[in-house]
Order: C-alpha cells, then structure tokens, then sequence
C-alpha cells in the first residue's frame, strides 16, 4: 500500500514538472495545466487527456459478487462477459442517485469506476450488505489509474495507441493490449449519448509511463492535458450531469435523462420501485444561460419567474473568458412549460436574467 500511494505522489510531482502553470485545488483536483482557453480549444478541436484517477474504484471478488452486483445496479449485468463492461448506477432506497459507475469485469474479479471523489461513500454502500456471502471488497483507488481521451480527434488519435487491434473496439468489449511490458485496457463509451470518448485503465505504477507514450504519439494532433475547469465549460454546454452537483442521493435517474443506465428487464435491484419516467413530482435538468457576469459565491443558486415564485435551482455554472457568456445546468419542475417568460437567477440579494433551454 506504501509503494501504491508513493505511486500516486509520483504521478502529481510528474505532472508539476511538466507544467509550470498547473493548478490544484485543496481537494487534489487538478483545475488546469496550462490555461482554459488553451485546454477548451483542445477538448473541442483536438484530443483532451483527463486524469480521472481520482474517482472511485473498488475491487470486488468472490464467487458471489455477480450475486450481489445484481441486487445493487440498475443495469443488466447478467450476461457480462470477461473483458467486457456496462454503465450502471447504484441507487438507494428512495431510488436517489448513489453513483453513477462503469463496471468493467475481468477473468475471477469485477472493477467498479466511479464518478464520485468521495472514494468511501459507494464503498460503504455495498458492503453494507455483504453478510455472509463470499465476496472480498476493497478500496483500489490508488491502485488504477484511468484516464479518459476525449475530443474531435480522439477516434484517429486513439488507433495511435491501441494499434490493429483498434478494430476490435465494438460494443461493450474491453481491449487488453500490452505496450511495452505491461497492459493496457481501453473502452470506447459516450456520456449521456452525446459526447464520445475512450476510457485507458493501467495499473498505477505504469501511468507515468503511459502518459509518455500518449505523449510520444501526439503526432500532427493538437493534444494535450484537460483539467477540470476547462471540462467543466465542456460537459455544461453538451448537458453531461456530473457528481456531486446533479449527480447525488437526492435526485432521481429519471431527472438526470439516465434511463440507458436503467434495464427495463430487472426488477429485483435494490431501490428499483421508486424510479420512474414518468413521475408527475420530479423536476427535470436543463440548460441555463446568463445575461451577465456571475457574482454569486454558492451553490445551489435559486430560479425565479417574473412573479418571483421559486420553479427551480442552479448547480453548475461557468463563467470564463473563452465563451460568449455565463452558462450553468440546473432543475426546473416536471411540469413546468417554459413559456417565454423572463426567469432570473437570485441570492435574494441580487438578480441575474437567464434563459432556461431543455436538454432533450
């Protein structure tokens, strides 16, 4: 455990060396390597690495993990195959959002990708309900490291690094592929069906390394580091939820447009009775865009009509120099028909006008 977490050390004082202008925050989220504009540009116009490292990942073995998997997700995993992978969210009793996961298995064991950096919190969850069942868990956030490729060249760039074998990427499959003396696996996935990209998984102790190779095979491609401020610009203008904002334990699948997360063929996972697609009391995400620059210092940030009747909330929002103006993902009831009114966001302080734009 030592030597793993001296692995994790190296990779952060790697990536300070690299980048002289890189940016961390308190909780060790990397905010940005070289500058929004540049990264944004990237991620929009060239190839866009993300360290994802720092989400959940948990180990699951035993000759009743598949048992237990399928008392807890909400997708079909029965069929799942070595070397294969499904989407799937863990949600509680209420049907609320746990985590949304990628759950990849391989030969006598499964690996759980979360979106949360609160690594405890699926932990805990899913060994509350392990009794007697042979099943051994474990925390491996720093034992993996995941990084995600991502951008409008990421297809031509990604045959790069995974070679003739690149073809064999369909479907749900995972593809092993050794580079030098060690092995990748990668996975080809889209985010709320709208963005793809390619997830790499590597052992901690080879990222170093594999970050060089990627590097090594930029070619004539405009690549580069992703951090999470440029992302963030990314994934609320293509409507992508993200944890804790408007991914979390109070908000429903159905509100979030996670239904291909969701079989329709199980009915025997934990929470299962309380989601629903068509329940009249749930809100609804949708796209939020300022008319002025945002002055307020927290989240959630209220919505109000011009009658100055709450219909909803805000829980993202960007404000940076490289778009036109403001942006922000948010709920507005169910129910609730934009109609052309004006709608404003407030602190009961102050007032901002927005427009409020459906993401499906």
């Amino acid at each position: 455990m030592i030597k793993i977490m001296e692995n994790k050390i190296e990779l952060y004082n790697y990536y300070k060396s690299q980048f002289d202008k890189i940016e961390i925050n308190n909780e060790n989220s990397i905010r940005k390597y070289s500058s929004v504009e540049n990264e944004y540009n990237i991620i929009n116009n060239g190839v866009g690495i993300r360290d994802l490292s720092r989400y959940s990942k948990i180990f699951i073995h035993g000759k009743d993990s598949e048992s237990l998997l399928r008392r807890l997700t909400t997708n079909r995993i029965i069929d799942l195959k070595v070397l294969q992978w499904v989407k799937t969210l863990f949600v509680n009793f209420e049907g609320n959002i746990i985590d949304r996961t990628l759950l990849i298995k391989f030969e006598d064991y499964f690996v759980l990708i979360g979106s949360n950096t609160e690594e405890q919190k699926l932990f805990r969850w899913i060994k509350r309900f392990i009794i007697k069942d042979d099943i051994t868990i474990s925390n491996a956030c720093d034992e993996y490291s995941v990084f995600e490729v991502i951008g409008s060249q990421a297809t031509s760039y990604i045959t790069t690094i995974l070679g003739d074998k690149f073809d064999k990427l369909k479907d749900n499959n995972v593809l092993r592929v050794q580079v030098e003396n060690f092995f990748i696996h990668g996975i080809k996935i889209d985010d709320c069906g709208v963005i793809n990209k390619y997830i790499i998984v590597v052992d901690s102790k080879n990222a170093i390394r594999t970050l060089e190779i990627m590097n090594e095979n930029k070619s004539v491609f405009d690549f580069g580091m992703v951090g999470e401020d440029a992302y963030n610009i990314f994934r609320i203008e293509h409507g992508i939820p993200i944890v804790p904002n408007e991914l979390n334990d109070s908000v429903n699948p159905s509100e979030v447009y996670l239904d291909s997360e969701i079989s329709n063929l199980k009915k025997d996972y934990m929470g299962h009775e309380n989601i629903t697609f068509s329940n009249d009391s749930f809100t609804r995400l949708v796209k939020i865009k300022f008319k002025s620059e945002i002055k307020f210092p927290n989240l959630p940030i209220t919505i109000i009509d011009c009658n100055n009747k709450d219909i909803g909330i805000i829980t993202s929002y960007a404000n940076a120099d490289v778009i036109k103006s403001p942006i922000g993902l948010g709920f507005v009831d169910a129910q609730f028909k934009l109609n052309g009114d004006n709608y404003y966001a407030t602190n009961k302080n102050e007032e901002i006008e927005i427009n409020i734009c459906e993401i499906k």
